[in-house]
Order: C-alpha cells, then structure tokens, then sequence
C-alpha cells in the first residue's frame, strides 16, 4: 500500500456545489441504487438551514485526481441540524486509494466537534441495509441501529432497499450508541 499525504479538510459553502457534486456522484456510483446529486441539488441542500458540510482535499498533485490539482476532492460529509439533532445527509471518500486509510473516520470526528460546539448531542443517519461496510463502519464509530425505513432508498423499478436509521450520542465521553431521553 503506497503512502498517502495527509488531507485537509475545510468546510464547504454553496460555492462548492459543482465540485460536490461531482465528487458525491464519485463516491457512490459503485451502488447500482445511488441517484448521485447534481450541483443544483447540492445548492439547494448546502442552503437548508443547519446545513454543514466538509471536504478533504488531497495533500498532493500525486495524490489528487491525475490532472496536477494539489486540492483535488476526495472526501466529503454533508449534515443537517435541527435542535439538538444533526442527521448525516452523506459521507463518502472516492473510491481507491483514498479509501481504508480513516478519511471518512477523520471526517466524521471533525465534524462531530464542530457540532458539539454548536449544542449538537445526537447524530442520526439512514444506510442501506445491505452496504455491509457502511454498516460495520457506523457500528465501529458507535452508532447503533434505532429503527428501519422500509423501500427508503429507491433505484430501479422494482429494487427498492430499506434503510437502517442508526444514531449515537455526540456528547464528550459518550459510548451509548444513540439511545436518548428525547
């Protein structure tokens, strides 16, 4: 396995529609259910109230997307708050090197902090019940099942895959998996 550099990770406002985009379709289309969002899509969802997002950039041209960009995208985690709530609306790295090396895991620690500063005490989010490894990653990062939304993520005709909703407590020293009084 080829050493990576380190990548940053900034906060993305609407302006990073286009490249979020993009990068949301990239990290999801090995899923044959995923409807990747388009950059309006992705305008309108960075303009919610409570909306959050970050981006990992790759620290270098060697490590970026091939073309000599040394802040070439390859992660994101988009969520929205509401109250003391914040849903996880995507996570993803690209698919490849970038993958397995604790970007998404960075990703959802630093946006867990930012959250928390905000009064954030709970992260909820929807996974398909069949992406095994997302499944075992939320579980590993303790989350832990709450309930089930049947036919939620919907592909082709006829295909139609329920969801898990997972959440667990963001609060500092926190190792119950979701379970709270409200």
């Amino acid at each position: 396995m080829t050493a990576l550099p380190p990548a940053t990770v900034a906060p993305v406002t609407p302006a990073h529609a286009a490249v979020l985009a993009t990068l949301h379709g990239a990290c999801f289309a090995h899923q044959p259910w995923h409807r990747p969002w388009d950059r309006a899509a992705m305008a309108v969802i960075l303009g919610l109230p409570g909306a959050r997002g970050w981006m990992a950039l790759a620290g270098t041209a060697e490590a970026g997307d091939g073309d000599g960009d040394p802040e070439a995208p390859v992660g994101l985690l988009l969520v929205q708050a509401a109250a003391d709530d914040a849903d996880i609306l995507t996570l993803g790295v690209l698919p490849g090197a970038w993958r397995r090396r604790g970007l998404a895991r960075r990703l959802l620690g630093l946006g867990m902090a930012a959250l928390r500063v905000d009064g954030i005490t709970r992260l909820v989010l929807e996974v398909a019940e069949d992406n095994t490894g997302a499944v075992a990653f939320y579980r590993a990062e303790g989350f832990a099942e709450v309930g089930r939304r049947r036919g939620y993520f919907c592909g082709e005709p006829g295909h139609a895959r329920d969801a898990l909703v997972m959440a667990r407590s963001i609060l500092p020293g926190a190792t119950d998996a979701g379970a709270t009084d409200g």
